[in-house]
């Protein structure tokens, strides 16, 4: 029989099986790896070996407990331990004996409290239904009433039962504890010393790896259980973003790789392991900032739903760093997120999201330096600013500039600021990067020129007080200006402006100041600051006429160089021709030509000057005739840290990173690099002026722009609204923009000018505890006209000559850092003859005079032990705070010399008053209080 011919196939069989087999065994280990690769997220690895961490922390907590534990009182209660229980043993029939009468009377205390409980349920049943019947059917109740009364009197027996029974209960109790409670308290004691050790050891135990727990239960396809690595996740209630104009809680997982963020313990280990610095104020359950309702991200940026490193935005803060991350990560600047982590350095930023309408957040150093700064250079003049509105300008006023400048000195002076005054925050408007070329340099030296013709054009005449004011003493002049604390406001050296700080350059630096203004001017000015300048923060010393001589002839000694020099030379046309081509600008091309024609050239050049000014925005910083109403030229910067990154134009600057961080530190750095490799005519090119900023300076100065966001938190995320916090948030920004803590430490901030004196004694007083310590009458008055509570000092108060509402809220400040906002307290002042003579007898005793002169001070009496005159104490000081002083004065004022008394209070070491502390300071208080006739603002003298 022939062979049946087999089917055909198009692919040879045996290929198709073995090429089949290796589909398959590629799709099983690929399934195998996807499995894997989704399973094994980088955040499990920082978990899993934080369990290690956590169990070795704890281990070495454990070891500093034991050895922490006294070893010699342990053994001692080990060994009263035994002695107990060997007593114990010996009683132990008698012991047992109780425990079973014991039991016996806890079972017959069960019974008759059971039946008493039941009985009285059922007495209540009854004895509303026999009310309800007594309503309604008088005469049916009376036949109940003596099944009542039987009731409740069975009810009263089992009661004296159950009591019969408690005491015997308890009587039992106390004998066994008489042969028991030896080992009780041992072990009490015991447990109190070991407990942390214990708690501890346990914990150290229920950390060891455990199979089923730590393993198996997170093993891929089986952690849908209940897996002890998971995802963190925190939504903060009253915490939003906003998203499409929808606004929302904010998520945050960062704690699933941080997991340690709010634990002590771990601060000495790396990311991602450590603690959050300063627990008590960040993220610490206990802190204002606690994490479940606080997060992360609201202060940090980046991307909180994100698990994974890159994914989450972070920022790194070196270029070292950046390229560690690349490597390590693969890192790369965030282009999906808009809102990348900020660098650690800048995070305070952020709290101006929740903390708005103040120049002080508390414990935000670095933010609240870069909001000196921001003032201090005064961005927010060109750039309306909230938090910054309703301020004076900046700069001088140039009203009257022909009586206090000359032409050449500023000429020289607008040139180029810092090669006068190297400490400075003028910025210099021509010379820079997109007009330093030779090209430029002839229409920066006609733009200077006609400027300065215009301010001088337009100069008011100035009457000065004393026509021919007498000569000083130079000598006498800087003793006075080191001294009576010019120098907390002003710096007369070539120091740097951010070494110096914002408090030192409050005043403009003094630096060749001889070379500016005349003898005749600086006299006037420091005699009477307000007669050249209503609008001036300058205060008023109060100097005579012979001690503004002496300043003023001191200041003109300060002189140093010009400056820069013009740096070109240009014929009248030139100044036609730049005229012509502002004109240009808002004109057609023939009417400009006949209206720049039709002008003398001074004419024309102070036509530029007025162009000019108005071009580059000088009026913003200072008052000029002519700009009076002048809207600023910059952009509102009230949202600028919320600004998109594509919105920021870098233009052909490549050298530095593409975020917002980066292009606001160019912009401080160099503000019109962004002009770099463009072709722009004059009137197009950038004109933001430059500070010469360092690095640190520009760092600042961005941190206090990304803090200018828009407000999309809830007032509950907020510092509640109430009249201390706004008498809080009032007197900080006032005492700042008045400069009081240049003099002043208040709330642990300021006082710069302690470190300018030899002792600390000798310099302004703290005021952080005024509002207790000062009658607000006294206090008004004396702010109002102030008088020398310490004569031997020679720093003197200067009137401010602010208004009453000012000074309330001064008053209100002082009073909130207290919490005594308004409180109005009354004390009965006692007539000397009314006060326990023990308060003379320890005023005497205590040698309080030795300090507290009372009237004249004595030649030969030593100043630095002075104190003020207690007759000022009646009118000046509040009763309650005397006390408190007396009692603790280390505790009000560290660092003061008044000595501490009562080092045991409330014992005292003085017999008087049955040495009662409490009752001796009130006998001196009230002595103190007898005293009058002592300097008084309120009267004048």
């Amino acid at each position: 029989m022939a062979n049946k011919k087999s089917v055909g196939h198009a692919y040879n069989v045996d290929f198709l099986n073995v090429v089949f087999a290796a589909s398959s065994l590629f799709l099983f280990f690929t399934t195998i790896w996807m499995v894997f690769d989704d399973f094994d997220r980088e955040w499990k690895g920082y978990q899993r070996q934080f369990v290690l961490l956590e169990g070795y922390v704890t281990s070495l907590s454990l070891q500093a407990a034991q050895a922490g534990i006294d070893q010699d009182r342990l053994q001692q209660l080990n060994a009263e331990r035994a002695a107990a229980e060997q007593e114990l043993a010996a009683n132990g029939q008698r012991v047992a004996e109780l425990e079973s009468q014991l039991a016996d009377v806890e079972a017959d205390f069960y019974l008759a409290n059971q039946q008493y409980n039941f009985l009285k349920a059922d007495y209540d049943v009854e004895r509303y239904a026999y009310e309800e019947l007594q309503e309604e059917h008088p005469e049916e109740a009376a036949e109940l009433r003596p099944a009542i009364d039987d009731m409740y009197d069975r009810w009263v027996e089992l009661g004296m039962r159950v009591e019969e029974l408690v005491a015997r209960r308890d009587d039992l109790r106390a004998q066994i504890g008489e042969f028991t409670g030896g080992v009780a308290d041992a072990d009490d004691e015991i447990g109190e010393l070991t407990a942390e050790a214990t708690r501890l050891a346990a914990l150290v135990e229920d950390l060891q790896v455990d199979f089923v727990g730590d393993v198996l239960l997170n093993a891929p396809l089986l952690d849908f259980m209940a897996p002890s690595l998971t995802v963190q996740q925190t939504i903060t209630p009253n915490v939003h973003d906003e998203l499409n104009f929808i606004r929302f809680q904010k998520m945050d997982r960062c704690r699933t790789c941080h997991i340690a963020i709010d634990r002590e313990g771990y601060e000495a280990y790396p990311q991602p392991y450590t603690t959050h610095p300063r627990l008590e104020t960040y993220v610490g359950s206990a802190s204002p900032h606690p994490l479940a309702t606080t997060g992360c991200t609201v202060c940090h940026e980046g991307m909180g739903q994100s698990i994974g490193f890159v994914h989450s935005s972070h920022t790194p803060e070196t270029e070292e760093q950046m390229h560690a991350w690349e490597e390590q990560y693969g890192w790369e600047v965030p282009h999906l997120w808009d809102y990348p982590m900020l660098p650690t350095d800048m995070t305070e930023a952020s709290c101006a999201k929740c903390h708005t309408e103040t120049v002080y957040v508390d414990e935000a150093e670095n933010l609240n330096l870069a909001y000196g700064l921001y003032e201090r250079a005064g961005c927010y003049a060109c750039h309306t600013t909230t938090g910054f509105t309703d301020l004076r300008k900046p700069g001088p006023n140039l009203t009257k500039i022909a009586s206090k400048l000359s032409p050449e000195w500023v000429s020289s002076w607008i040139r180029d600021p810092r090669e006068v005054k190297p400490s400075t925050w003028m910025p210099r408007v021509w010379y820079n990067s997109n007009t330093s070329s030779p090209e430029d340099a002839v229409r920066n030296e006609v733009e200077i020129d006609a400027a300065v013709a215009y301010l001088f054009a337009n100069s008011e005449e100035h009457d000065f007080a004393v026509l021919f004011p007498p000569r000083g003493n130079a000598e006498r002049g800087q003793e006075l200006v080191e001294s009576v604390g010019c120098l907390a406001c002003h710096i007369t050296e070539d120091q740097d402006r951010l070494a110096a700080g914002t408090r030192r350059t409050f005043g403009q630096p003094l630096q060749n100041i001889g070379n500016k203004t005349s003898y005749e001017w600086l006299f006037d000015w420091v005699r009477d600051p307000t007669h050249f300048s209503s609008e001036t923060y300058m205060p008023d010393l109060r100097l005579t006429n012979r001690e503004a001589a002496d300043i003023a002839t001191y200041l003109s000694t300060l002189t140093g160089p010009d400056g820069r020099g013009a740096e070109a030379t240009y014929d009248d046309g030139e100044v036609t021709a730049v005229l012509l081509d502002y004109v240009r600008s808002i004109l057609p091309t023939a009417e400009a030509e006949e209206l720049v024609g039709g002008m003398s050239l001074d004419e024309q050049r102070i036509d530029l000057g007025q162009r000019v000014i108005g071009r580059y925005g000088c009026f913003s910083c200072h008052e000029i005739a002519g700009f009076e109403g002048a809207q600023p030229i910059g952009i509102e910067l009230s949202e600028e840290g919320s600004k998109l990154l594509p919105r920021l134009d870098f233009a052909f600057v490549h050298d530095i990173p593409h975020t917002k961080v980066e292009w606001f530190k160019q912009k401080m750095r160099d503000p019109r690099a962004f002009d770099r490799n463009r072709v722009l005519q004059p009137l197009e090119k950038l004109r933001m002026p430059d500070f010469e900023m360092s690095e640190e300076e520009s760092k600042l100065f961005a941190t206090a722009i990304m803090s200018f966001q828009s407000d999309v938190q809830p007032l509950a995320a907020k510092p509640p609204r109430s009249a201390r916090n706004d008498a809080l948030r009032d007197g900080r920004n006032l005492v700042r923009r008045r400069n009081c803590i240049g003099c002043h430490e208040i709330e642990e901030d300021g006082g710069d000018y302690v470190a300018l004196v030899d002792d600390p004694s000798l310099a302004p007083p703290m005021l952080t505890p005024q509002g207790a310590k000062v009658k607000p009458d006294w206090m008004y008055a004396f702010l109002q006209g102030p008088i020398p509570i310490r004569p031997w000092l020679d720093v003197r108060m200067p009137s401010f000559g602010l208004d009453d509402a000012h000074w309330n809220g001064v008053i209100d400040y002082f009073g909130a850092i207290s919490d005594t906002v308004g409180e109005f307290r009354t004390h009965d002042i006692l007539s000397a003859a009314a006060v326990p003579r023990e308060g003379e007898e320890l005023f005497d005793l205590l040698r309080c005079q030795q300090c507290h002169v009372l009237d004249t001070i004595p030649a030969d009496q030593p100043t630095d032990n002075l104190a003020p005159d207690l007759r000022m104490a009646r009118e000046r000081l509040q009763p309650d705070w005397i006390v408190d002083w007396l009692r603790a004065p280390l505790e009000i004022q560290p660092g003061t010399r008044m000595p501490m008394f009562w080092t045991d209070f409330p014992a005292s070491p003085y017999p008087q008053l049955d040495s009662d502390g409490p009752r001796q300071l009130e006998a001196i208080r009230d002595y103190l209080l007898t005293f009058e006739g002592g300097p008084s603002p309120i009267r004048g003298n």
